[in-house]
């Protein structure tokens, strides 16, 4: 069994964390507070028999706000894979009992996360998001409109339909001091920008997308051509998952493994 949570915190108001609980808006340290920060744990382990719990998630919430929060604020600027290795090296060490620590992840925006997992110590994910709207229609060709709508449902409307797309692009780097410090965000802005964002925003996906001519444009092949139009355009770091929310109730990720 595996356990997340998440607690979300003001890095500012540490002196005060036990004080705060864990709400919704993490209880700002003040009205100007410079940054807001998600931080999640991954436990695993048996559920004991007696309670139901794997573990009691206050001592969750102590570990990230006593252990993770600290070493992430002092070693940030360094660059937050080194932080988030240091991290989870001594989150290890104070994980509940019958618990350990499977991986931590840190989102410093509503747009930017990383991650690090116990199975890839030495390796750390960073997510970034992008928006993008576009039109599509569900139809294969060699169908009528009628066995079209018979299979698509409204999706097949013949004068299609809109999406606003959010995009997720993950890429794996070194956790060492100096990544991904380095890591050329602003180039990874780009490249999507270029080779995704141009060619598909505010377009009618199946006649203004070239590799939707003969392709249906649902949003598992959405997902598979822009992870074909940018594996490799990233050289800083390989690709490692392309995900695509077509509403805020389905997405579909496409990966290395296939």
């Amino acid at each position: 069994m595996r356990l997340m949570r998440e607690i979300r915190c003001f890095p500012e108001n540490r002196g005060r964390a036990s004080a705060t609980g864990n709400t919704w808006s993490g209880m700002p340290a003040r009205p100007t507070a410079d940054r807001f920060w998600c931080l999640r744990a991954v436990v695993e382990g048996p559920v004991d028999e007696k309670t139901g719990y794997l573990c009691d998630i206050r001592e969750l919430d102590a570990l990230l706000r006593e252990v993770v929060m600290p070493i992430l604020d002092e070693h940030e600027l360094r660059g937050p894979g080194g932080a988030l290795r240091r991290a989870l090296a001594s989150a290890r060490l104070d994980a509940p009992e019958g618990a350990p620590l499977r991986s931590l992840e840190w989102a410093v925006s509503p747009y930017l996360r990383f991650s690090i997992h116990q199975e890839q110590p030495d390796m750390v994910r960073v997510t970034q998001s992008f928006e993008f709207a576009a039109a599509h229609r569900l139809a294969l060709n060699d169908l009528s409109d009628e066995e079209n709508r018979q299979l698509f449902g409204k999706c097949s409307n013949p004068h299609g339909h809109g999406h606003n797309y959010i995009l997720e692009v993950s890429v794996n780097v070194s956790s060492g001091d100096s990544s991904p410090t380095t890591l050329p965000l602003a180039e990874l802005n780009r490249v999507v920008q270029k080779h995704v964002i141009e060619p598909l925003d505010h377009r009618n996906l199946n006649s203004e997308c070239a590799e939707f001519a003969h392709m249906n444009p649902t949003v598992e092949n959405i997902a598979r051509v822009i992870w074909q139009r940018l594996e490799h355009q990233v050289p800083f770091g390989a690709l490692a998952s392309v995900k695509v929310w077509e509403t805020p109730k389905t997405w579909a990720e496409y990966t290395d493994s296939r």
